[in-house]
């Protein structure tokens, strides 16, 4: 019986090496599918239509039916300098729609085109914005003057 445990032992341990080996190798296999799936997850976000992380498609500019081009940011301009202060967006609002003569029934539809005009005189540095949500109050820039920057 002495006489066979050598040889056992060896076939078990020819055996474990048999069997890390075919581990390795799988796992070199996991490793190339996974990088195979996550190549294809950022093509299926990039070209498939509606993927829950594909790219927004940019929005087309529609024009306001309240306001002629570029109007809308001479007008919230033109508040913020006749303004004492800082003033909330509805303040703003009701300004561009008294100077067009929009009634007060249109506020609601008329918020969103001075919201996004107020955002794209922030962004070029022309307004500042202080606060949150309906609550932000807007000013024109340290760095423009009162009275046409």
């Amino acid at each position: 019986m002495s006489e066979s445990i050598p040889h056992v032992v060896s076939a078990i341990k020819a055996k474990r090496v048999e069997i890390a080996a075919q581990v390795q190798d799988a796992e070199r296999k996991l490793a190339k599918l996974r990088a195979a799936l996550a190549n294809l997850d950022a093509a299926a976000v990039l070209l498939i239509p509606g993927h829950p992380e594909g790219i927004p498609k940019r929005q087309r500019y529609q024009p306001s039916r309240y306001f002629s081009k570029n109007e809308l940011p001479r007008l919230v301009l033109e508040a913020l300098r006749k303004a004492p202060g800082p003033l909330l967006t509805d303040d703003i609002a009701r300004y561009a729609m008294h100077a067009n003569g929009i009634t007060p029934a249109a506020q609601e539809s008329v918020i969103k085109p001075v919201i996004a005009a107020l955002r794209i005189l922030v962004r070029r540095g022309t307004v500042t914005k202080t606060g949150v949500a309906r609550g932000a109050r807007w000013a024109i820039a340290e760095n423009h003057d009162k009275e046409g920057g």
